[in-house]
């Protein structure tokens, strides 16, 4: 395991990529690079491997362009772990499994 001591917690999704980028790569989503470009840069820092990508949830376009970059960027990995750290009302599936219908209510939730 790798030192991650100088990576600093100040939410839930930072804590969650901050641990797994231990013994994966991370790869984080946000509607805008704001949201994740620090944490990124600490965690590559820190010795993992970390990507960010804007994506808008609410857009399946935007979500499949996200998946396309992750597959472009991490062409031999396959996902480990999906942390849905937005909104309520998610059906409890696999995530890939799960449809647009279940987004769209989980995203109303946030509305």
């Amino acid at each position: 395991m790798r030192n991650r001591s100088n990576v600093t917690y100040d939410c839930i999704g930072k804590a969650v990529a901050v641990r797994f980028s231990r013994a994966y790569p991370v790869v984080l989503l946000a509607r805008t690079p704001e949201s994740f470009s620090e944490t990124v840069k600490e965690i590559n820092a820190a010795g993992g491997k970390a990507i960010g990508i804007a994506v808008d949830v609410s857009d399946v376009q935007s979500v499949d362009a996200a998946f396309e970059s992750i597959k472009t960027q991490l062409p031999d990995h396959k996902l480990a772990v999906a942390v849905y750290n937005v909104g309520g009302n998610l059906k409890l599936a696999p995530f890939l499994e799960l449809t647009v219908e279940n987004w769209d209510a989980s995203l109303a939730g946030n509305s």
